[in-house]
């Protein structure tokens, strides 16, 4: 079962949230595996952005079991919508996959746009 996190994102900012994967307090091996993340505005919605291990949203730390999720601000700054949920899921090397956690997601508007 899926932990629940609430994802909040200042809106034009460098995201950058680390996670670590344990099974019964110990890393999970994630060489070999890969990882995938969408935020959507509501399940089977409009999609607003996908992370994965192929467009470098998403790094795995190997034996470590670390996740780190990465959004550049230019993403979310052309955002338009507020709230939002997502889902991350891992696919194991042995093409088992987990969903981690999902939840709701929460737009801090930007005020400062660099302009």
């Amino acid at each position: 079962m899926a932990g629940t996190y609430r994802f909040n994102i200042d809106q034009g900012t460098t995201v950058r949230r680390p996670l670590r994967w344990l099974r019964d307090g110990v890393p999970v091996d994630l060489t070999g595996a890969t990882a995938r993340m969408e935020i959507r505005a509501k399940a089977g919605g409009a999609l607003i952005h996908r992370l994965d291990t192929t467009n470098g949203g998403i790094t795995l730390g190997g034996t470590s079991g670390t996740i780190l999720l990465s959004i550049a601000p230019e993403v979310s700054s052309t955002w338009t919508i507020l709230k939002a949920v997502y889902d991350l899921e891992v696919v194991e090397a042995s093409g088992a996959i987990t969903r981690l956690i999902q939840g709701p997601v929460s737009v801090s508007p930007e005020v400062t746009t660099g302009e």
